[in-house]
């Protein structure tokens, strides 16, 4: 293996442990084949894929990122092998459209849902916050921590109810403690400021677990349990609303208005907006 892929297998059985405090401190943007190595960098498992996956999708094909799926493919689903030949399994994620030569991966998605399935949907708690959650889809809830290990670069994107798109927040961070869900050295790219620190780089709580920042109780008890990346507490939430009540029929993603109309997103007259999908993406 590529010295890459050897700092994956380090990675991959610390994730697996659920005991390391610094997943991957690297330096630089964590592209795992870099440098040869057998499959190049389109192709993981082992050397099991079909030959060709680099130009055409088939059956059985398997990468090491998404951006390493072909240009010609549409965005969706694909089996992606960070580690190669190492000890992580693969997995199932959801590659979006390629742009500018790469593709980001789909870490997690809530999508409004009159039912109350969504707010259901994000109550994990603290021993499942390593297990992925959904289908990987754009139209559906998904989480999928597994990419939080490789990913150095992400990006947030809100979808209004009218359907009007935005990306709200670009960051890096050199990998995540998996004890306690920290990014390590978050840095904002771009967007807003308070976001950022909030939904990003200070903290995180789940209904039995309490990493935020908030210093008179645990963020995800005090929204109806839902499990993310607080600061004091959110400018986000992938499952409530800080207008009364705040499980909202159990609707779930909810931004806050006066960032929603910030952004250019309709809001729906209360002071945290309704929105139809709240996504986050990365790339590495």
């Amino acid at each position: 293996m590529t010295s890459g892929s050897a700092t994956w297998v380090w990675a991959a059985a610390c994730l697996m442990a659920c005991g390391c405090t610094a997943v991957a401190g690297l330096d630089k943007p964590f592209h795992l084949m870099d440098g040869g190595g057998a499959g190049g960098e389109s192709a993981g498992g082992g050397g099991g894929a079909p030959v060709g996956c680099e130009d055409e999708v088939s059956e059985g094909c398997v990468y090491a990122r998404c951006g390493a799926v072909p240009a010609s493919a549409p965005g969706g689903v694909y089996t992606l092998d960070p580690d190669d030949t190492g000890p992580q399994e693969q997995f199932e994620a959801y590659c979006g459209e390629a742009a500018e030569g790469d593709r980001w991966a789909l870490v997690y998605n809530s999508v409004g849902a009159a039912d109350g399935a969504t707010l259901a949907f994000w109550k994990i708690l603290y021993a499942d916050r390593l297990s992925a959650k959904g289908e990987p889809s754009i139209t559906g809830n998904h989480y999928q921590p597994s990419l939080y290990v490789v990913g150095r670069e992400y990006r947030d994107e809100i979808e209004d109810i009218a359907g009007t798109v935005a990306e709200v927040m670009r960051a890096t961070a050199e990998g995540i403690d998996t004890a306690d869900m920290h990014f390590l050295t978050p840095i904002r790219v771009s967007g807003e400021e308070e976001l950022f620190t909030w939904q990003f780089a200070t903290g995180w709580s789940s209904p039995d677990f309490d990493a935020d920042t908030k210093g008179d109780g645990n963020c995800a008890s005090s929204y109806v349990g839902v499990t993310q990346h607080y600061g004091h507490c959110f400018v986000y939430n992938l499952g409530a609303d800080d207008d009364a009540p705040i499980e909202d029929e159990g609707w779930g993603p909810h931004v806050r208005t006066l960032s929603a109309t910030s952004f250019g997103l309709s809001d729906d007259g209360s002071a945290y907006t309704r929105v139809k999908r709240i996504s986050r993406w990365t790339r590495w």
